[in-house]
């Protein structure tokens, strides 16, 4: 969508390319709104979907505690709304013209007799953000015709609700159901909580005749976590009656049994297990995209997994007008390791993209620079080393970690699904005021003004992080909000409990006193299970 203002030349415009709608480009988009970004922006974006899933409130509608809607971004009416163009397509290819310096995205779009149809639309800069698809659900023999992915969400989404309907119509005719036999493949965040929300889901209509396996490849779940928290979260399982089943590798799927091997060295079992229902929840593996442009552009991927590789300004370091975000990328750098693929660091990367690709462009506001810095000069994004990891029970109960201990109870499900609705309405466009638009404080009276001010850079973009905290007056005392974390009863005020939190990734001293009291109280529940498991 070109719109040159005021009469400048078509040279003159700049152009923002967006592909896929995921965490970081959703900021994107809403903080280049129209009345924000200067006159001479303009921006599209492209997907392949009309709305995008939120990740992290998908279990929840697995076990029906969401709508399908209330997990979903409208990418288009985001976008209607932020004044930029969206392609609902599927991007096939990239032009790099060193001749001329022209670029462009080579996009297939369906147009309205149905007929598919190419188009290229040019950039100056681009970004990617298109998550990741399932690992290993293409390879293993099986898994693509006999299992659900979680991949892409909308279609796990549908899928179980058909056989949802399947399951309630026959209880409806009164026909004799079978067992029904859920293995979960895959002992990350994701298969946890969805062999929680099918438990949830089905418990009360299915009762015995419900029974939920998930296999994992690793000695234990989650083990990067510590015992304290491996303990809490094996007590849910157990709790909830998932049979979990460990150092177990799927070597095929057929119509009614999952074969599996052992992973360890000097065990070579082979066994079947049977199923009736399989979610595919094996992790992340990069889209076919990345490798595409690997081979036809040389942007430059990681050999063994095809995740975009990128610097820590999220920008491509083989193509520098290329940046990525979340899943899809694999950020290189000298001290640490790239972050795992949670959504978390997608959407903590939002506010740098957004303020790395005006700055790229030569657009970011002067006013927000300050003593030797550069509007021009890329920032750089920090990942975090640890975040408060919630993974919902489907009851109305959720299991928490954070500093190394674990919390537990209906405070913590309140806490997850405040934090997660709280992000979804930053894109829910009924519930967008006038001060959404903008912040800047333009004249309004001359539009012609209005128009070179921002071009000039004289307008602000929303860059700050949607949870931004303000610390309390009055902190709790350490003793206290300890023995408040502890706490598993359904009095716990989870406003409370997420200040505590927070004050304590805000101080060190006051983390320490609070972590002191909760490891030496009689009162950490979790103390016997490491114990006795």
């Amino acid at each position: 969508m070109d719109r040159p203002s005021c009469n400048r030349p078509a040279s003159s415009i700049k152009r923002v390319v967006l592909i896929g709608g995921g965490h970081a480009h959703v900021q994107v988009i809403k903080a280049l709104n129209a009345q924000s970004r200067p006159g001479n922006l303009n921006v599209t974006l492209i997907d392949l979907q009309s709305s995008a899933s939120y990740s992290g409130m998908v279990p929840g509608c697995v076990a029906g505690l969401y709508a399908l809607d209330q997990v979903q971004i409208a990418l288009d009416s985001l976008a209607d709304w932020s004044g930029i163009e969206f392609v609902c397509g599927k991007v096939v290819g990239m032009s790099f013209k060193e001749s001329d310096g022209q670029k462009s995205v080579l996009v297939e779009e369906t147009d309205d007799d149905g007929s598919v149809v190419r188009r290229e639309i040019p950039f100056d800069v681009v970004s990617v953000d298109i998550g990741s698809t399932t690992r290993d659900f293409t390879s293993i023999p099986g898994a693509d015709r006999y299992t659900i992915s979680t991949r892409p969400i909308s279609d796990l989404v549908r899928r179980i609700q058909v056989e949802d309907d399947v399951i309630k119509e026959k209880l409806n005719t009164g026909e004799v159901l079978d067992s029904i036999k859920v293995v979960v493949v895959g002992g990350g965040a994701a298969g946890i909580e969805l062999s929680l929300a099918l438990r949830a889901r089905w418990n009360d209509i299915l009762d015995s005749k419900l029974s939920i396996t998930l296999i994992d490849s690793n000695d234990f779940l989650l083990p990067s976590e510590t015992s304290a928290c491996r303990s809490a979260l094996r007590y849910v399982m157990k709790k909830y009656n998932i049979e979990v089943r460990h150092n177990l590798i799927v070597d095929e799927v057929t119509s009614s049994h999952i074969h599996v091997s052992s992973n360890k060295n000097n065990d070579k079992r082979l066994e079947k297990v049977p199923y009736t229902h399989c979610i595919w929840a094996t992790g992340a593996e990069a889209h076919s995209l990345s490798w595409d442009l690997h081979k036809d552009c040389g942007l430059d991927v990681s050999p063994d997994r095809g995740w975009i590789r990128v610097n820590h300004h999220l920008q491509s370091i083989s193509h520098p007008f290329v940046f990525a975000a979340g899943d899809c990328c694999e950020i290189l750098s000298d001290n640490r390791k790239s972050p795992p693929k949670a959504g978390v660091y997608a959407v903590r990367s939002g506010p740098i993209l957004i303020e790395n690709l005006t700055r790229f462009l030569g657009v970011y506001p002067h006013s927000k620079t300050d003593g030797a810095a550069n509007s021009n000069e890329l920032i750089t994004y920090q990942p975090q080393d640890d975040f408060l990891k919630l993974l919902m029970c489907g009851d109305g109960t959720a299991l928490g970690f954070r500093f190394g201990v674990p919390f537990y109870g209906k405070w913590v499900w309140e806490l997850k699904d405040h934090i997660d609705s709280m992000f979804m309405d930053l894109f829910r466009v009924t519930k967008f005021s006038q001060s959404d638009k903008t912040k800047s404080n333009l004249k309004t009276d001359d539009k012609v003004e209005d128009e070179d001010a921002k071009v000039n850079g004289e307008v602000d973009y929303d860059t700050s992080q949607y949870d931004r905290y303000e610390a309390v007056n009055e902190r709790m005392k350490a003793e206290d909000a300890g023995e408040l974390l502890l706490r598993r009863d359904d009095e716990v005020d989870f406003q409370t409990a997420w200040s505590v939190i927070r004050e304590m990734m805000a101080d060190e001293k006051f983390k320490e006193g609070v972590l002191s009291t909760i490891n030496h109280s009689p009162d950490a529940w979790w103390k016997e299970l490491i114990t006795t498991s």
